[in-house]
């Protein structure tokens, strides 16, 4: 363990920010279910439809990270290689904090973060109707899901999404994709 680390100041930094869940490593359905029910469990003790909110970004999230990290490790209960990544959540007076960031190839960044960007900018009918087209669209062969997930989390927390990418310091053609959503109380 490097010297410089020193657990007291990482709980400490957790306990200012409120974390409500911190996790580090394989995004498996099996953990996803245990964590997101705990989560639930958590965040629905004030207001049940902000915590199904959160469960739902939180959701969204986290299979993000599980089909799209570039770091990966093998599940044998899954029978694929599953992604590794982080989720966080946190919270505030006003607001909850929904983050996820995970490994990503640099030769897909810009798209990922235009899209986010484009939807940014899209007010709610537009993103109604985008949405709507998405979800029409073929699905991609070469990629799971309807490609909506993104959308949807803006239109769940009526905030935009906040992307942030930082070089791998080892991987020069590697990034960590930050993704965070705001849900406002």
């Amino acid at each position: 363990m490097d010297n410089d680390f020193v657990i007291y100041d990482f709980y400490d930094q957790m306990r200012k920010h409120q974390t409500l869940l911190a996790f580090q490593g394989v995004v498996s359905q099996d953990l996803l279910s245990r964590l997101a029910s705990s989560l639930k469990r958590k965040s629905s003790q004030e207001d049940p439809n902000i915590g199904r909110k959160i469960f739902a970004i939180f959701i969204e999230l986290s299979q993000n990270v599980s089909l799209h990290s570039i770091e990966k490790s093998y599940s044998i209960k899954e029978g694929k290689p599953i992604g590794v990544g982080y989720l966080l959540v946190s919270e505030a007076d006003d607001h909850f904090l929904i983050s996820s960031s995970n490994l990503i190839e640099n030769s897909i960044l810009d798209h990922v973060m235009e899209r986010c960007q484009h939807i940014n900018s899209l007010d709610d009918e537009e993103l109604k109707v985008y949405y709507k087209e998405q979800r029409r669209a073929p699905q991609r062969t070469d990629k799971p899901g309807a490609n909506i997930g993104l959308i949807d989390m803006v239109r769940k927390s009526n905030n935009p999404l906040i992307g942030e990418a930082y070089p791998h310091p080892d991987y020069p053609s590697q990034s960590f994709l930050t993704i965070t959503v705001r849900l406002d109380k």
